[in-house]
């Protein structure tokens, strides 16, 4: 079997890999040659007690105890691992280490809105130290049960380490997870303790209903509540809470901090957390000394990382490459955290080239995110330490191995991959071996991998079931609330009786190298994000109308590489699958568990196929969806079901599909072609745009483009009088309706001060609509409208349109005080009208500027260049998350294919940034969005230059969906609270 191979040889690794080292180090341990790479797998595998004793010896680790006894059965069920040795995790990645310099920097953490904050060696030990002293105080001691819900960031590393000091075993997770989700992993933890960041995100409050009221209503176990950021602190009920600054602030000085025991080596460490196929997520217990045997042994001898290497792996807190990345700091590495949003393919590369990165983590997703942009790290950013790339979270497909040779450079990219179960990798890299095009590099040194044919026979160049055949430490060391350990042996030790089945689907050559193809169990994995099935059947029970559901990840028809998830609904006595059912299927699935459990297909089906026991086949499913020949028909009870999947998934797929509209009717055909982009389509009878899943952010959308490509100008309330496609056409060939400049968005109190609300990049203010509807204690709200163009189609400056935008607005207000409020472009154009209204004798009594970033114009040559804003206007003016994030990309690399509402957004952008601000002695509100681009420096600089009384107000969500539904409500409060300021 020919494999084509990319070189290794052209990047330069170090003068001697700590592989080699190793190698010579157990030359001495069998007569044995260990010079070709298979050779010292063969032995680390047939003799594995010799290998583990070896490398813990060599290792470094701090233990005490004895390593007479490195497992005590060959059995791979039973097995335990050093049974005498006795070390602590946290000690082990934090203590001093023979030259490291306890005063480098070993943790970097980078926020979304560009803010760093960094640890050295010696800092990060005490910071963990004065943080496991608040811990033990808490009641945290060893055996204990730990739950920290953060994003990636430097808070969660002090929280996770600060409890494995102690002895605690702690579970990890997101704040942007949904409470279904959550609590189907920690009501099995029954924690005690709960540590949460909340990282800006709503619904953390401790509101009746939200996220945290649900949790802790389910979650007895708790007794406190210690909070790891600087927002308010939330309302837990007679539970405690309190801040971990403020508890380490009042902590006694000069007091000792608590002991970090040494305990067995198999004593709880992290408890992580199954994808949930066959039912709620399995919560695997991992011990601590097979977690960082096998982490230390893949960063050192797979990876070679090194005290010099600076690790970046795009990864979360529920993930275990976030336990995997942690455990780097034993090494003596440092590690970089990012908790914000990828915005593009730039955002994780420019992380990666600002950080220096050496060893950089990224997905098959992400990757091809890349590709299908048309963006070239190589030409983008320089990245002149970067050795080696790691990608894992799902198939590597080998066109991505050649884009990555020409688009990246000639680093090694290293397809791992293993699982949570293992908390580590059954194949990974190596760094004495080339990258073989659409494979990984080598089996993991100490495992004894091979591939089962259907008869459980190995095999080789074939696909088959992963297996594991002999013992290694980092299996689990149980399920919690699986006493007997039947759980445990149905997951793993069942299917094969005397190995470790894996759940995966690989072929393994000769060299070592192996091939993943992908998951043979139900797990989902969607575009690089794990998803488990049995978690959308839990919210699905809620819904009355369905009986059972399957949701299968189907090949993507379209987008080369990707997959998609399809949900078959089979339904109770005569309900339908209607529009108003699927969007309750949709909303509830997203609210509950998380967007990324939301279908892009769903399909009502008559009957799900069954096996002779009763239990779904997911597998059949799946195959059918995909159009694969069903492995074992016999295996099931009803195999006719499998046509009947067959037939409505086409019949799905047909009505999905946009209608030919009559080559005569351009309005409709236009209309029509406008809702398809929106990816919008009628399908089944259902027209209604927000019974097909249209947002309201959509619609802004869609008549934004209506009127950019049809010259008619439809009003909302004519929109959602009729909200289909023959309902716009129609309303366009009426002509819409005269533009006019002022537009009342709420009637507001009479007698009240009106507030005006500054149109968008695209000269409009339906934007602004839910925004108005939140706002209380104001007079009438309107909105500003423009035409951006003058009449020989040039544009128009913020300057003129501040001169003609004030003209409306003084008609409309006549001697009532000014009150002007704008977001993005908006907000510049706000700031110069009230600077033009003060020039000329009448103050603007409140301006409100809703996350406006400063113009490039205005900015210091070191400004612009710390914020690269060049190129990047999306991030200065608002609109872009209105489109599918792949459309935007490609818009961005391939400005041939950009409608006319991105061609606007545009040239107000260039408006935008060409701007020169001057300055405001006025008092001005910013209210900044917590979650912010990744943009080096404070922004804020620049606008207190401007306009030295500023005021400074959170706002919950991003730049880009500040005025989205989730977040328009605190925004309306406190804007309604700084207008009401501003008049007391």
């Amino acid at each position: 079997m020919t494999r084509a191979t990319l070189s290794a040889d052209v990047v330069q690794q170090p003068a001697g890999t700590q592989l080699a080292d190793f190698r010579a180090a157990v030359a001495a341990l069998t007569d044995r040659d260990l010079t070709a790479a298979t050779a010292l797998h063969a032995w680390s595998v047939e003799s594995y007690r010799d290998f583990w004793r070896a490398f813990l010896d060599w290792s470094g680790l701090v233990w005490e105890g004895s390593t007479d006894v490195v497992s005590t059965s060959d059995d791979v069920e039973s097995a335990r691992f050093f049974p005498d040795v006795r070390l602590n995790y946290a000690e082990n990645l934090l203590r001093p280490l023979p030259g490291v310099d306890d005063d480098a920097v070993c943790l970097t953490s980078v926020h979304g809105d560009g803010a760093r904050r960094r640890w050295t060696r010696r800092q990060l030990r005490d910071d963990v130290a004065d943080a496991a002293a608040v811990l033990a105080a808490q009641g945290v001691r060893a055996g204990g049960r730990v739950v920290v819900v953060a994003p990636n960031n430097g808070n969660a590393v002090l929280a996770a380490l600060a409890t494995a000091a102690l002895g605690a075993a702690v579970a990890t997770a997101m704040p942007d997870m949904g409470p279904a989700a959550l609590l189907g992993r920690f009501t099995q933890v029954e924690p005690t303790l709960l540590l949460l960041d909340r990282g800006g995100r709503p619904g953390w409050s401790g509101e009746a209903g939200d996220v945290l009221d649900e949790l802790l209503a389910e979650l007895p176990s708790v007794c406190s509540v210690i909070v790891l950021d600087d927002e308010p602190l939330p309302a837990v009920g007679d539970r405690s809470v309190s801040r971990l600054a403020d508890r380490v602030a009042a902590l006694p000085a000069g007091a000792p901090r608590p002991e970090w025991p040494r305990q067995a080596f198999d004593e709880p460490l992290f408890v992580m957390f199954s994808s949930g196929t066959t039912g709620p997520p399995k919560a695997m217990v991992h011990g601590a000394g097979g977690t960082l045997l096998e982490h230390v042994k893949e960063h050192r001898l797979h990876g070679d990382l090194r005290p010099a290497d600076r690790l970046y792996f795009h990864t979360t807190t529920a993930w275990m490459m976030w336990n995997w990345q942690l455990s780097a700091l034993a090494v003596g590495a440092s590690i970089v955290l990012f908790d914000g949003v990828v915005q593009g393919p730039q955002t994780l590369w420019e992380l990666a080239a600002e950080e220096q990165v050496t060893v950089f983590g990224t997905s098959p997703a992400h990757l091809q995110l890349c590709q299908d942009a048309g963006y070239r790290p190589a030409d983008a950013v320089a990245l002149p330490a970067l050795r080696a790339v790691m990608s894992t979270g799902a198939v590597l497909h080998d066109w991505q191995f050649d884009w990555f040779a020409d688009a990246v450079g000639p680093q090694p990219l290293q397809s791992i991959s293993g699982g949570t179960d293992i908390i580590g990798c059954f194949v990974l890299g190596h760094p004495e071996l080339p990258v073989v095009r659409g494979r990984s590099q080598s089996l993991g040194l100490g495992l004894d991998v091979a591939v089962l044919d259907d008869a459980g026979l190995p095999v080789l160049d074939q696909p088959g079931e992963l297996v594991c055949r002999r013992p290694f430490p980092s299996r689990p060391v149980r399920f919690l609330r699986d006493a007997g350990g039947a759980r445990l042996h149905r997951a793993y030790y069942a299917q094969h009786p005397g190995v470790w089945t894996h759940g995966d689907v690989a072929d393994l050559a000769a060299d070592g190298t192996l091939r993943v193809h992908g998951r043979s169990d139900g797990v989902l994995n969607i575009d690089g994000i794990r998803i488990g099935p049995a978690e959308i059947y839990q919210v699905l029970r809620r819904l009355p109308e369905i009986e059972q559901s399957v949701a299968v990840e189907q090949r993507h028809p379209i987008q080369r590489g990707a997959t998609r998830l399809v949900l078959l609904v089979k339904l109770r006595g005569d309900a339908v699958l209607d529009g108003e059912l699927e969007t309750r299927i949709r909303s509830t699935l997203r609210q509950q568990a998380g967007s990324a459990h939301v279908p892009a297909l769903v399909v009502a089906v008559p009957e799900v196929p069954l096996t002779h026991s009763g239990k779904t086949s997911e597998s059949a499913v799946r195959d059918t969806v995909n159009g694969d020949p069903v492995a074992n028909t016999a295996a099931l009870r009803n195999p006719g079901s499998l046509a009947g999947i067959t037939a409505a998934l086409e019949a799905a797929v047909r009505a999905a599909a946009v209608e030919p509209v009559a080559a005569d009717d351009e309005v409709l055909a236009t209309v029509g072609h406008l809702w398809h982009e929106l990816g919008v389509d009628p399908h089944d009878g259902i027209e209604d745009f927000f019974d097909l899943g249209g947002t309201s952010r959509q619609s802004m959308t869609l008549l934004r483009r209506v009127q950019l490509e049809l010259g008619a100008d439809v009003p909302v309330e004519q929109f959602l009088a009729d909200p289909t496609i023959p309902g716009v056409a129609a309303a366009v060939r009426r002509g819409g309706v005269q533009r006019s400049t002022v537009v009342q968005l709420v009637p507001g109190e009479p007698t009240g001060v009106p507030l005006f609300l500054v149109h968008d990049a695209w000269g409009d203010v339906e934007v602004y609509r839910p925004l108005a509807e939140q706002l209380t204690g104001t007079g009438p709200v309107y909105g500003v409208r423009a035409d951006l163009l003058h009449a020989d189609g040039t544009t128009k400056s913020v300057h003129e349109l501040a001169v003609e935008g004030l003209a409306a607005v003084r008609s409309t207000a006549q001697d009532a005080p000014l009150h002007l409020a704008g977001f993005s472009f908006g907000g510049l154009v706000a700031f110069e009208m009230a600077r033009l209204s003060a020039g000329e004798g009448r103050p603007v009594e409140f301006l409100g500027l809703l996350d406006t970033l400063p113009p490039l114009a205005s900015m210091r040559p070191l400004e612009r260049v710390a914020h690269e804003l060049a190129g990047q206007l999306s991030a200065v003016v608002p609109g872009l998350a209105d489109r599918p994030l792949r459309e935007v990309l490609q818009q961005r690399f391939r400005p041939d294919s950009k409608p006319a509402d991105r061609q606007v957004l545009d040239r107000s952008g260039a408006v935008f940034a060409e701007h020169r601000l001057a300055p405001y002695a006025g008092p001005v509100t910013y209210f900044r969005a917590r979650s912010r681009v990744p943009v080096a420096g404070n922004v804020l600089t620049v606008w207190r230059r401007m306009a030295p009384d500023l005021t400074v107000e959170p706002a919950a969500g991003s730049h880009h969906d500040l005025l989205a539904a989730r977040y328009v409500g605190e925004l309306g409060r406190r804007l309604s609270a700084a207008v009401q300021r501003a008049t007391s």
